[in-house]
């Protein structure tokens, strides 16, 4: 699947855009037909052009600045001009790929918040004036402000039923998608996005420890800055950060997982198969961590209610204990089912989250288990599947690697079968391998929180030290907090940085209209979150209406 800008303006605009186009490439095809949308493409467009965003248009070997932008139901129009104090570089690949930097005071090169969009054909070219079809546009991508990579892209083309429809379920969920902290790592040079913080704790009483993995420092490196964002319509309650540090013997990875135990592993051991739940065989895309993601291998008019992974491992003689690591995240559509959902309260939702501060911990998992939201493991014992653990949603923006630790003393066989099970459209499984072997002594620290100035220059530190009753808020898009540690001396060959967090967040919808009281009550019954998203999929599909 696609990692989206982490704009929503953006998301918002740019996902009318190559909806639009792909509605027009494979118009004919009676399972698209899209009915939805949460803001007019006019109202886009000046929401977007106000927040400067700099379009780039290109065809062939030209390329513009495209502004004014307006948007029709078949074509998009606005005014070309010479990209004036910019500096070109152009790729090697047979691509040629462009970027274009603007200099700071300083004269360091900055790439802009881009959006680039290729077109085979350009109508109206005097004075300046620009139109193109949308049905033409073949590509759009959209570089990071920070570090100039490639965050989106689409390339169109002739596809398969399958491949055409989730492009565009996947590009729905951009319009509406929401989401919790996001985290940087800063350097002296860049911010790098590493993932986001204790995911789907969208009411207090999910508040949970999260743990995320963080890019291993420089040798000799003693300062560590990590950036706390709110970027989506939210209100963020950060309760704890700790920056946990773990050095370990050469040739282990160190994890901590859910529980805050930690685990290492040794030699990791891919599996011998790797199937669907309809046994299609999918080891190649899960063997090692690459751009390849298992999500769903059939969307139809009676998609399945759940989807999962069943893997085979061989186990060594008297191994007591198995840990198995995935490189996983939540997806897009996950959160777009949540949005739906969430509408069903209308004017009544605030009341609803309000009250959910009074619901046990316990009976919300439960809820969610029963509806098949987290990333369940199971194995096989005696010919039957047992539940285990579950992995905790995790977010769609970044893959994360995450571990679980489950007893296999009372398994007689040689071989080891586990399952992961999800609703279907639920997750993204990169990779998966399992480690027997006993955790290896580490030396576990703290580093020490120098300060966390926030982008009202005020030092917050006191609100994030400690789980307590003091939060640190950010209630709107552009809060920001800049958190700066001290690493201890390193004492063993290899070093493991986890960001330990806690907290939950609050998602922002204006709703009007009455609650949908009769069918918010079939959210009683297990397994109704798969059966409505499987409805919202049929319905923007087209498939509800044959």
């Amino acid at each position: 699947m696609l990692s989206f800008f982490r704009n929503k303006k953006v998301n918002q605009i740019i996902s009318w855009i190559v909806l639009a186009a792909f509605l027009n490439l494979i118009h004919g095809c009676n399972y698209l037909h899209v009915n939805r949308t949460t803001e007019p493409p006019a109202q886009a467009i000046t929401n977007l052009q106000n927040g400067n965003k700099f379009f780039v248009l290109h065809k062939d070997l030209e390329v513009w600045q495209f502004k004014d932008i307006t948007a029709g139901e078949d074509s998009i129009k606005g005014t070309i001009a010479e990209l004036v104090g910019h500096t070109q570089s152009v790729g090697t690949d047979t691509t040629m790929k462009y970027r274009y930097r603007t200099k700071d005071q300083e004269g360091r090169s900055e790439i802009l918040n881009e959006v680039h969009i290729y077109t085979d054909t350009l109508y109206h070219r005097s004075y300046s004036l620009a139109s193109f079809p949308v049905s033409v546009v073949n590509k759009i991508e959209i570089y990071d402000r920070a570090t100039g990579a490639t965050v989106a892209s689409w390339v169109f083309g002739i596809a398969g039923a399958i491949a055409a429809v989730v492009a565009v379920v996947v590009i729905i969920v951009a319009l509406t998608k929401e989401s919790c902290p996001f985290i940087y790592v800063n350097s002296d040079s860049s911010s790098v996005f590493v993932g986001e913080i204790y995911s789907g704790a969208i009411y207090p009483s999910l508040e949970r420890p999260d743990y995320l993995p963080l890019p291993g420092p420089m040798p000799g490196q003693n300062n560590y800055t990590i950036r706390m964002t709110n970027e989506v319509h939210e209100i963020q309650n950060t309760n704890l950060i700790e920056l946990d540090v773990i050095d370990h013997p050469e040739g282990t990875n160190a994890y901590l997982d859910k529980y805050g135990k930690y685990q290492t592993t040794g030699l990791l051991q891919a599996p011998l198969i790797a199937e669907d739940l309809k046994g299609r065989n999918i080891l190649d895309v899960i063997r090692t961590k690459d751009s390849l993601t298992y999500s769903v291998t059939e969307l139809g008019k009676d998609p399945p209610l759940t989807n999962g992974i069943i893997m085979t491992f061989d186990r060594p003689h008297n191994s007591n204990i198995a840990k198995l690591v995935v490189n996983a995240r939540s997806t897009y559509w996950l959160d777009y089912t949540f949005t739906r959902f969430h509408e069903l309260f209308g004017r009544e939702y605030d009341c609803w989250v309000d009250k959910q501060q009074t619901v046990s911990p316990e009976k919300m998992k439960t809820w969610m288990l029963e509806q098949n939201i987290p990333l369940s493991l199971y194995v096989e014992k005696n010919g039957k599947w047992k539940f285990v653990d579950y992995y905790n949603i995790v977010g769609p923006m970044a893959l994360k690697n995450d571990i679980l630790s489950f007893d296999i003393s009372d398994i007689k066989a040689d071989k080891l079968r586990v399952k992961l099970e999800y609703g279907n459209l639920f997750w993204e499984v990169d990779y998966a391998a399992v480690d027997y072997s006993v955790n290896v002594p580490v030396k576990q620290r703290i580093a020490k929180l120098e300060s966390a100035i926030d982008n009202k220059d005020t030092d917050v530190k006191n609100l994030l030290v400690a789980p307590d009753l003091l939060y640190y808020v950010q209630p709107k898009i552009g809060d920001a907090v800049n958190m700066s540690f001290t690493l201890p001396d390193q004492v063993d060959s290899e070093r493991t940085l986890i960001l330990h967090s806690q907290g939950h967040y609050r998602i922002l919808l204006n709703l009007t209209g009455n609650q949908h009281k009769k069918e918010l009550l079939t959210f009683m019954k297990k397994g109704r979150f798969p059966e409505f998203s499987n409805e919202i999929f049929r319905e923007q599909s087209g498939y509800s209406q044959k």
